[in-house]
């Protein structure tokens, strides 16, 4: 049993670490994305279509990595409120209720 224990707080710590990172990577990607958005507005309003085009690709590209990276975290804070619940028996607060991926994913 100590050891289950002992490996619960490793796996809720190594979540935590990885949560954070993913939480920077997103600050990150955000920035990242107003900066394509304001240089695409420039490129429309000189009316650039090649470089409009070529910033339109960029910006769908980070748009669909930010998402990779939200719904990453997403998984990551349900599996530290999981892991709280089970070692201390926290519940959530309701700002930090837990959010079923399921209904977001499509499944073929």
């Amino acid at each position: 049993m100590g050891m289950d224990k002992f490996e619960m707080h490793a796996q809720l710590y190594e979540a935590q670490c990885r949560y954070t990172r993913a939480c920077r990577q997103i600050e990150h990607l955000n920035i990242k994305l107003e900066d394509l958005n304001k240089r695409y507005i420039k490129a429309r309003t000189d009316d650039n279509k090649p470089f409009r085009y070529k910033l339109r690709m960029r910006i769908m590209t980070h748009d669909g990595i930010l998402s990779s990276y939200c719904m990453y975290a997403c998984f990551k804070k349900n599996e530290i409120l999981d892991l709280r619940y089970k070692l201390y028996g926290e519940n959530p607060d309701d700002g930090e209720l837990i959010y079923d991926m399921s209904d977001d994913m499509e499944i073929e």
